[in-house]
């Protein structure tokens, strides 16, 4: 089953919660709708911005969405590996990766595209002027590439992982440097390690979702010289007061088209409700409210927009999965991470448990599929562990280089992990200050480097968030890290840990808090795409 079971989907839409907390559902009928008229729905992230159009569908046709988020290939790996289970359709950006699936045909009932955005850059206008690029003369992926290696390019892109932009801007990047022409092939993606591992150099920062990178690269545009991103969200952006750039790279970009899909073996009811919906989304009148409200194409602006050179899907499975392996294993810039693990008196019990089973995915024990596996420490990334509670424990650091074996580290960071145990009071921030210091010595430009705090509970023996701020805006925490020299803090917040106070904290550090509900687990799959 998806990785999201047991979260909680019967949120209503705009609920108040603390706006740096990481949302996972949505309904956008508001408890108006009956249940026979709501479709269940697992989709991407990128689908947020329709929220608002989506409530006014349930009250104009009677019709409703109640959406569970995940990623494009995460939620496809978990609807191939489970079957529909509870949803009746998906709304990813993107159906390709699920067509390579030999289970596609049997999951997919009906299909209908709604909107599209290819993948593209958004760069400053500082930046396109000194690069001498334009929509109207855009560079090729070899000029990029070319320009990371002069040190003139850096930019951000999302995880290939988690995040369906991501695996757009690889996939792009990757065709068109293999010089095929053609599709890419497994057997060509040897030819590309080292540009990749070129164009891997100038990655400044880095996100598990397309919404969040816009956002960090606004509030902190000195970072990067752009982004890759969907068209219609860097469209919407500006810097400095000047809109970004948009470069559709000459050789090729990933469209997405929005497909609301009906899964096989839906009721009769869910037909009718989707069938009615994708009516209404595809109606004139809603087709030019998406394209303005969102600024996608749609079939009221098409006619008008530049065209862009589409980039052909790989034919099989196994070429998107060496294409990741590649990425993760060999090509992609370092990650240093440091993981703030509270083993205090309260975490007693199951939810030590609980975030045993979430630490596995780092050892690889708990993949259910060969992409989960990828979430597992990689070669080239380190990570300490370190316990704490009313005091900071010793550190654990666990690396692994290229040629390595994994197994035998991965089975130490198991040992480490079981030998977990509970006791004490909370010290949040005095740790956090100590790992930070220690994590500020060691960041580099050439490497990612991130701090996540898991914790159940509030902050109850030594330094207060107060006395924390007080001290990070001092500089104390400063670094020489990829991100304009600061570390951003994410956290996993759980049991009676203080979701609005941990928000507080992640956005003073450039991170974000995730609130795992009664999945630690799916919370922190989804947290690896950030590091």
């Amino acid at each position: 089953m998806p990785s999201t079971a047991g979260i909680s989907r019967r949120s209503v839409l705009m609920a108040a919660a603390p706006a740096a907390v990481l949302p996972l559902a949505a309904c956008t009928g508001g408890g108006d709708v009956s249940e026979e008229k709501t479709l269940t729905v697992l989709a991407g992230s990128e689908i947020r911005d329709l929220e608002p159009l989506l409530a006014e569908m349930a009250e104009s046709i009677g019709y409703a969405l109640d959406i569970t988020y995940q990623g494009t290939l995460d939620g496809t790996d978990a609807l191939v590996s489970g079957g529909p289970g509870e949803y009746q359709a998906t709304w990813f950006p993107s159906n390709y990766y699920l067509s390579l699936f030999q289970q596609s045909a049997a999951l997919i009932d009906q299909q209908s595209p709604i909107m599209s955005s290819p993948v593209v850059l958004g760069l400053t206008s500082e930046a396109a002027a000194r690069l001498g690029w334009s929509a109207a003369q855009p560079p090729s992926w070899q000029d990029l590439i070319e320009a990371v290696r002069a040190g003139s390019l850096t930019f951000g892109m999302t995880s290939p992982l988690s995040s369906n932009s991501g695996f757009s801007t690889l996939l792009e990047a990757a065709t068109a440097l293999s010089g095929t022409g053609t599709a890419l092939a497994a057997a060509d993606i040897p030819a590309v390690v080292e540009p990749l591992t070129a164009f891997s150099a100038g990655h400044a920062l880095t996100a598990g979702s397309s919404g969040w990178l816009a956002e960090r690269f606004a509030e902190n545009p000195g970072a990067a010289d752009g982004i890759f991103n969907y068209e219609s969200v860097l469209s919407g952006m500006s810097i400095g007061g000047q809109p970004l750039v948009l470069i559709a790279p000459s050789d090729g970009v990933v469209t997405a088209d929005y497909p609301l899909t009906l899964l096989s073996g839906a009721s009769e009811e869910a037909r009718t409700a989707y069938q009615a919906i994708v009516a209404h989304l595809s109606s004139e009148e809603i087709q030019r409210r998406i394209a303005e409200t969102t600024r996608r194409r749609t079939s009221t602006t098409t006619a008008g927009d530049a065209v862009v050179f589409e980039t052909p899907y790989p034919a099989s499975l196994e070429t998107v999965q060496a294409l990741l392996r590649t990425w993760f294993e060999q090509t992609r810039k370092p990650s240093r991470m440091w993981f703030q693990i509270d083993t205090s008196g309260s975490m007693a019990g199951e939810r030590l448990e609980a975030l045993k089973t979430a630490l596995g995915v780092l050892t690889g024990r708990e993949a259910q599929s060969a992409n989960e596996s990828l979430l597992a420490l990689q070669p080239r990334e380190t990570l300490t562990i370190r316990e704490f509670d009313s005091v900071l424990g010793p550190a654990h650091t666990f690396s692994l280089s290229e040629d390595q074996d994994p197994a035998g580290v991965h089975r130490e960071m198991d040992a480490m992990i079981d030998s977990l145990e509970a006791g004490g009071d909370t010290a949040i921030y005095s740790s956090l200050a100590q790992i930070l210091q220690e994590a500020a010595g060691e960041a580099t430009p050439e490497t990612f480097t991130s701090v996540v705090v898991f914790t159940d509970g509030e902050n109850t023996a030594g330094m207060d968030l107060a006395d924390f701020r007080k001290a990070y805006s001092a500089g104390e925490y400063s670094a020489g890290s990829s991100d304009g020299g600061s570390i951003p803090v994410f956290a996993i917040a759980f049991g009676e840990a203080d979701s609005q106070e941990l928000a507080d904290l992640t956005e003073l550090t450039g991170g974000r808090v995730f609130d795992a509900g009664d999945d630690l687990t799916a919370a922190f799959r989804e947290i690896r795409g950030y590091l």
